[in-house]
């Protein structure tokens, strides 16, 4: 039996390598494979050769290997039948480089002796992955259900959450900073597999929502999906200031913790009772400064105070609109007149971003002079032109 077991244990690399391929991993992220998996294969089958040794069951200790891996993928929202499904081919990989072992050998009994000794010390590491995993579905649960994001939506929704905030031991502050999230997709959230996209935006909304435990103080309020949503963070843990640094740096921090672009409104200091508005300004303005184009990071109603009174609905936004509808149907006009805008009105470098000889820049301006009736190279034509394409961008234009 030990020269069976000899030569499965010099094979352990393999075999963890081989776990990646099992038909349940193929439904999560690719960022677990290489590393994840074969990490968990390296530490747990060495456990499993050991026992098949001995006859004896793994320690407790050796167990905090399996429980630690288990609350993980609980937290991450990994069906179980994945995780499941993973440690099952884990365990039959080990068998079946037991039966090549010891093949030509004529040890039936001890190919016996590891069958049932392998089967018993699977049921152990099973039924703790399983208690493991349930019980960390269990405090998932109880915290969706209650907790900062209940007292949060509280807020949201305009009512006074004292009571339930007591109730469920959730530290209120007097004013908090609105802060209204975008989360870009990641890689694993593009598979074409629809489970691996569950499981890599749940791992990435995971992450983020790391970011935001208590540790003292005012509890911060999270609304997050894996898309984004908002956030009411203590000015008690962030006190305002003038070039709003720590905010910038936290939004820098969801990005590295979402491994993906995020971008961020901010309305800053709202007393509890005024946070409804805010939320719905918040939101706003991280509509308008996306719709614009804005690189990734954190706006504020300054940034894009323009876009954003344009982005009103009325007559005048809807007239500023209608200066350019005879461009719509002209795509290279349209790119043109952004793109010169965007330039400061300056034409050699609008040329250059649109990859056109500045003749051709000229050409066209005077063609959308000619179709909507206002000039690009006076003041009040700009002033219209520049507002219209605003506006339209905004719309979703």
């Amino acid at each position: 039996m030990a020269a069976i077991l000899d030569r499965v244990g010099s094979r352990v690399g393999a075999m963890a390598q081989e776990i990646t391929a099992a038909e349940a991993a193929q439904f999560l992220p690719d960022e677990m494979h290489d590393s994840e998996l074969v990490s968990i294969g390296n530490r747990v089958i060495p456990i499993a050769l050991r026992y098949l040794r001995t006859g004896g069951t793994p320690t407790d200790d050796e167990l905090q290997a399996v429980r630690e891996r288990a609350e993980q993928r609980a937290r991450e929202g990994v069906p179980l039948s994945l995780v499941l499904g993973l440690w099952q081919r884990g365990f039959q990989l080990v068998f079946d480089e037991c039966l090549r072992a010891s093949e030509g050998t004529g040890d039936g009994p001890a190919l016996g002796w590891i069958g049932a000794v392998g089967f018993r010390v699977q049921e152990v590491f099973v039924a703790e992955l399983v208690r493991a995993y349930q019980r960390e579905r269990a405090v998932q649960s109880d915290e969706l259900t209650g907790g900062p994001q209940f007292v949060g939506r509280l807020l949201l929704l305009g009512h006074d959450p004292r009571a339930d905030a007591e109730r469920l031991d959730v530290r209120l502050d007097l004013a908090y900073h609105v802060l209204a999230v975008r989360l870009e997709k990641t890689p694993g959230e593009l598979s074409a597999e629809r489970a691996a996209r569950d499981v890599a935006g749940r791992r990435k909304l995971h992450r983020v929502q790391r970011l935001f435990r208590a540790d003292g103080g005012p509890a911060m309020l999270s609304m997050l999906d894996r898309d984004g949503g908002t956030v009411l963070i203590p000015v008690a843990l962030y006190p305002v200031d003038d070039d709003d640094e720590r905010l910038r740096r936290l939004v820098a921090a969801i990005a590295a913790a979402a491994g993906a672009p995020a971008s961020a409104a901010v309305v800053e200091g709202v007393a509890r009772g005024e946070i409804k508005d805010a939320a719905v300004e918040a939101q706003e303005v991280l509509r308008v400064a996306v719709a614009l184009g804005r690189p990734a990071g954190l706006h504020r109603l300054a940034d894009v105070a323009v876009a954003y009174q344009l982005s009103r609905r009325g007559p005048g936004a809807q007239r500023l609109s209608e200066t350019i509808r005879p461009l719509l149907d002209q795509p290279d006009l349209l790119r043109t007149l952004r793109a010169y805008l965007d330039c400061d009105l300056d034409r050699l470098r609008a040329a250059r971003a649109l990859d056109v000889h500045p003749n051709t820049v000229n050409n066209r301006l005077n063609r959308i002079e000619g179709l909507c009736g206002t000039s690009p190279f006076r003041t009040e034509g700009i002033v219209a032109l520049y507002a219209a394409v605003t506006a339209h961008a905004v719309e979703g234009g």
